[in-house]
C-alpha cells in the first residue's frame, strides 16, 4: 500500500504549522497554505525573525523601523489566506540598512553591497547567533508546537533552505529538532515536511500542483497567494512592478514536499 500523501492526510480539525524564518518565507507554498487553510481547523505561520536586515523597496519612512513594516505586512499577508501569523524576535542578519533599523529606501544593489560587507555566516554560526541573543530557538519552536499541537509541520529544506539562505537551513535542523523532541511525548505525533525548489534538479517528492488545489478547493488559489505576496512591497517591490509581478510564473504554479523522518 502506498504511503499517504500530504493532501490524502488533511483532516478537517487539525493545525497545520509552517516555520519560516522572515516575512515572506511562508509565500514560497502560498497556494498550498491557502488550500490548508481552507481546508483544517488553523494554519499558523511562524517567522523566527523580523526580517530587519532586508531590503526596502517601497519608500522610506523614518517614523518606523523596517522590521516593523515587515511585521505590518507579514501580519497582513497571513491573514488574507487566513493564516495565523506569529513573529518571534531574533535577530535577522549582522547588517543594518540604517542606523536604528530605521525604513530607509534600500533597493537591491545597495542592499546585495551591504550583505556582502557584513560577510556571510554559516547555518551553524547563525544559530549560535540566535541562542546568544535570545535563548535556544529549538526551545522557542517546541513551546510553539505544544501550545499549537500541529499534525504537520512544514518547513523549507534542510539542505539549502530552498534559496540557500544560511538562516533557512539554520531554522529548517531547528525545525526538525523541534518536532523530534515534540514528539517523544505527544499523541499524536507531528509529521514533519521540507519544502523544495519545485524547479530544481532531479528532486524527488511530494508534487502539488496549484491547478490540482483549485479543483480540490473549487476556488482558485493562485490570486489569493500572489495577493499575500504583493502585500510584501518593501521586498518585491510596489505594486505593478516586475519583481511583484513574477510570482506566478516562477513558484507558484506547484508545491514539491518531502516527507522528513525523525528519531
Amino acid at each position: 500500500m502506498s504511503p499517504t500523501t500530504f493532501l490524502d492526510s488533511l483532516k478537517p480539525d487539525d493545525v497545520i504549522l509552517f516555520a519560516g524564518t522572515h516575512p515572506d518565507d511562508e509565500t514560497v507554498i502560498g497556494p498550498l497554505l491557502a488550500y490548508c487553510a481552507d481546508r483544517c481547523r488553523e494554519v499558523v505561520v511562524v517567522s523566527l525573525t523580523r526580517g530587519e536586515s532586508g531590503h526596502n523597496l517601497t519608500r522610506e519612512d523614518l517614523t518606523q523601523t523596517l522590521s516593523h513594516v515587515r511585521e505590518k505586512e507579514f501580519t497582513a499577508s497571513v491573514r488574507t489566506f487566513g493564516g495565523t501569523p506569529v513573529m518571534l524576535d531574533y535577530v535577522n542578519g549582522t547588517s543594518r540598512a540604517h542606523a536604528g533599523g530605521l525604513a530607509v529606501l534600500d533597493l537591491r544593489p545597495e542592499a546585495h553591497k551591504r550583505w556582502r560587507a557584513a560577510g556571510r555566516e554559516t547555518p551553524e554560526e547563525t544559530r549560535a547567533r540566535w541562542t546568544k541573543q535570545a535563548g535556544d530557538p529549538v526551545e522557542a519552536m517546541l513551546a510553539l508546537l505544544r501550545t499549537n499541537r500541529p499534525s504537520a509541520v512544514l518547513t523549507l529544506d534542510l539542505e539549502r533552505g530552498f534559496t540557500g539562505h544560511p538562516e533557512h537551513i539554520a531554522m529548517a535542523h531547528i525545525t526538525r529538532e523541534a518536532v523530534s523532541a515534540y514528539n517523544r511525548d505527544a499523541e499524536p505525533k507531528a509529521a514533519l515536511y521540507c519544502a523544495y525548489d519545485p524547479k530544481g534538479e532531479d528532486q524527488e517528492g511530494e508534487r502539488i500542483l496549484t491547478s490540482d488545489l483549485n479543483c480540490l478547493g473549487q476556488k482558485d488559489y493562485l490570486p489569493i497567494a500572489a495577493e499575500c505576496r504583493i502585500i510584501y512591497e518593501s521586498q518585491f517591490g510596489p505594486r505593478g512592478s516586475d519583481h511583484s509581478n513574477d510570482y506566478s510564473s516562477k513558484r507558484a504554479s506547484e508545491a514539491l514536499l518531502q516527507r522528513v523522518d525523525i528519531d
